[in-house]
Formats: structure tokens, C-alpha cells, sequence
């Protein structure tokens, strides 16, 4: 067997396992069908960034992670305050 058709057979065999499937009677996966539901949730554009799209639990994580950024700065603050003034020894 040649070179040629050795490439020939790999390249015809690379099409079969390429094609498709034919569509079956317009029926759609029930999956498919909840994917695109929740994919039409996240693109309404109702002005609200996409990490609070997700409902009230989205909007309790996101401002529990502001409280303890804040908490977390206000930390740093005062660390930064003792050690730039620290306690006198009298």
C-alpha cells in the first residue's frame, strides 16, 4: 500500500466520523430545550450585570462579599494605623 493511499483512506475516514446525524422530526432534547431557557434568562437585557441575574441568592452572595471586603479594607486600615502608631511605653 502507497503512501497516497494510506492518506486517502485516513482522510475518507475522517469525513465518516465527521457528518452529522440527520435531524430526527423536529423533535428537540428536553435538555436542550431547559439549556436555551436558562441561556434566554441570563441575555434578557433587564440592566442588571449577569453575576446578579441568577435570582435573590446571587444578590445575597454578592453582598455578603461586599460586607467582608469592607470589613476586610476597615482591617487593613487599622493595621496600618496601629503600626504607624504604635503604643507608647511609659
Amino acid at each position: 500500500m502507497s503512501y497516497k493511499n494510506i492518506a486517502r483512506l485516513v482522510l475518507q475516514q475522517n469525513r465518516q466520523f465527521s457528518r452529522t446525524a440527520p435531524a430526527s422530526s423536529g423533535e428537540v432534547a428536553e435538555g436542550y430545550k431547559q439549556l436555551k431557557h436558562i441561556q434566554e434568562k441570563f441575555q434578557k437585557p433587564d440592566g442588571k450585570p449577569v453575576f446578579l441575574k441568577g435570582g435573590p441568592m446571587d444578590n445575597a452572595l454578592f453582598s455578603l462579599t461586599m460586607v467582608l471586603s469592607l470589613v476586610g479594607l476597615a482591617g487593613i486600615g487599622k493595621l496600618f494605623y496601629e503600626l504607624s502608631y504604635p503604643k507608647k511605653d511609659d
